[in-house]
């Protein structure tokens, strides 16, 4: 449901019990980092970096600062030139998101949002430049889409199981389903490792404005640490991001 500004006087459906929860996170921290390899066929196309890099304080609220770049490298930027930058704020009490950020550069592609929670209202305000463009309602403790993916980590989950996800991508929210298709051991640059294989429906543009299907190759353990990342792009097929560097964050502890 798209609002006005002038609705913003309209009281919260949410209840304060769900912006205060405690989540139990054993999965990452300020401090971790993961560095990836981006392979297309047999073509390195670049390297993604995606890191928990400190804790910040947004609508004074304590929140990982989570960056994901995306650069593709000399030789593909001749054929599909990315240059990504996108970042969320997630609350570390609740593991939610406060703040998403993009600046997305894709092909002939370019885009920039920012979109500011305001969770305990149960509201997303999209901005640009600085001002309100859109709000927007959101379900309790919603997600962004790469938020998502860490709160993912801290659940639990096996082999059949679907989960459901209040997600909100800028504009609309829906509920993101994720199926937990199978077990697979794989090797990456960075080691061998069991794995747990999620597919996200998303139903809209996530890494690489990524159409069709979506995995991610999970870890077997409480940290659940992406190791793969495959994603389908439009005109060029799919392109994997596979885990070459990994170090461990610690968790805010209460």
């Amino acid at each position: 449901m798209i609002l006005t500004a002038s609705l913003l006087i309209l009281q919260s459906k949410i209840s304060a019990s769900d912006v205060n929860r405690t989540w139990e996170n054993k999965a990452f921290g300020a401090g971790e980092k993961m560095v990836f390899d981006l392979d297309y066929a047999f073509i390195n196309a670049g390297r993604t970096i995606m890191s928990v890099d400190s804790v910040v304080k947004v609508r004074g609220k304590d929140c990982y600062r989570v960056v994901s770049k995306v650069n593709s490298n000399k030789t593909f930027d001749l054929i599909f030139k990315v240059r990504d930058y996108v970042e969320t704020n997630i609350d570390v009490k609740g593991i939610f998101s406060r703040r998403y950020y993009k600046d997305m550069q894709e092909g002939k592609y370019k885009d920039i949002k920012e979109v500011i929670y305001e969770q305990d209202r149960g509201f997303a305000h999209m901005m640009q430049n600085g001002v309100y463009k859109l709000t927007s309602e959101i379900e309790p403790c919603a997600q962004d889409v790469l938020s998502a993916l860490f709160y993912i980590r801290t659940l639990d989950f096996t082999v059949g199981d679907t989960l459901s996800i209040n997600l909100h991508d800028v504009k609309k929210s829906y509920p993101l389903k994720i199926s937990v298709n199978r077990r697979e051991h794989v090797k990456v640059p960075a080691g061998e490792f069991d794995c747990l294989v999620v597919e996200p429906f998303l139903e809209s543009e996530g890494m690489f404005r990524s159409k069709g299907k979506l995995e991610v190759w999970l870890t077997e353990d409480d940290k659940k640490i992406p190791v793969i990342m495959r994603t389908y792009i439009v005109i060029i097929g799919h392109i994997d991001a596979k885990l070459a560097e990994y170090t461990p964050g610690a968790p805010v502890k209460f």
